[in-house]
């Protein structure tokens, strides 16, 4: 294992591992984020025994534990080490390393699929980093990221935290963070300049559920971008205000329900 990382990791690795422990238990954990659309990937790809899989911004590991069940050989790589620690520990048969997804430290063609969940947007460079998927890949490389950002839960929660960000932040994750392929037409355009086609194009319905407003609190504290702003305005001020924007998705019995729908897109090299 490496811990080796530069680019975009250099800087996001710090602040998603911040607290990655918290983000494994709550993004991460038996009821956490992503289920749906790791299910549509797996069923659209034939993902099974045997296949190669290799995840970028593979997080505290839940796909990578997924597809392992699944008999697949399963490689994992994030810029964040406390997360490759938490991975490694989840999916003692995998492989895990810190590295940037601009530069994959593998030949050609070592993988049978490359699959990235709301990870490639966090690239500094987008077209190197679908490239770079696409050239150890034989298969598809899966891009999966917001979609309807005006609808979604997760855009009403941080829509409030954004003027807690310094300007320099609030201009940074434009170009690298949660939404910087959201637009429309501008995943088209980088994976056509990364020499990528795109075969198989859906939107997946993937609601967020919380047990209540303070593990849902907790979580949110928990994202790298948040880190930004808790850095700049303080602990306290972006705890309150996240608290505030997630009670009115808290239903009867106290879950917070957040809508949230995401593009995915199997290209091809």
């Amino acid at each position: 294992m490496s811990d080796r990382a530069g680019g975009s990791a250099t800087r996001w690795g710090p602040l998603f591992g911040a607290r990655a422990s918290a983000w494994a238990e709550t993004w991460e954990g038996p009821a956490g984020w992503g289920m749906p659309v790791y299910q549509h990937v797996i069923d659209r790809t034939g993902i099974g025994p045997g296949s190669r899989v290799l995840d970028c911004g593979c997080g505290a590991g839940r796909f990578a534990r997924l597809v392992a069940d699944r008999g697949a050989s399963v490689t994992g790589i994030d810029a964040s080490k406390e997360f490759i620690a938490i991975a490694a520990e989840r999916v003692p048969e995998g492989h895990f390393r810190v590295a940037d997804m601009d530069a994959l430290p593998w030949p050609n063609d070592s993988f049978d699929f490359v699959t990235g969940f709301s990870a490639f947007q966090f690239s500094d460079d987008k077209v190197g980093a679908l490239r770079e998927a696409g050239r150890v890949s034989v298969g598809s490389v899966a891009v999966i990221i917001p979609a309807r950002v005006a609808e979604s839960g997760i855009t009403s929660v941080f829509k409030p935290v954004f003027p807690l960000f310094d300007q320099d932040a609030r201009s940074s994750m434009k170009e690298s963070g949660m939404f910087a392929l959201s637009e429309p037409g501008r995943l088209d355009e980088v994976l056509a300049a990364a020499g990528l086609t795109i075969r198989d194009d859906d939107e997946v319905d993937c609601p967020i559920v919380f047990e209540d407003v303070a593990t849902a609190e907790r979580a949110f504290l928990a994202a790298g971008p948040t880190q930004l702003a808790i850095g700049s305005a303080g602990e306290r001020t972006v705890a309150e205000t996240v608290r505030s924007a997630l009670e009115p998705f808290a239903d009867r019995r106290g879950r917070v329900l957040l809508p949230a729908t995401y593009r995915a897109v199997l290209a091809y090299g």
